[in-house]
């Protein structure tokens, strides 16, 4: 029974991994993404972070 409950929580803990991983990823895509009204706004990213 304990190696069943410990499996569970190390799935979990992949899984959360798993779901930083992919946020990570997609903040990363979002600040690489120049807007298209940006025009003189040097430095200036569009990138939100909604949690």
């Amino acid at each position: 029974m304990s190696t069943i409950l410990s499996l569970l929580r190390t799935i979990d803990t992949f899984e959360h991994i798993r779901v930083a991983i992919c946020a990570a990823r997609e903040y990363e895509r979002e600040l690489s993404v120049k807007p298209a009204d940006a025009g003189g706004r040097e430095g200036v990213s569009a990138a939100a972070i909604v949690l």
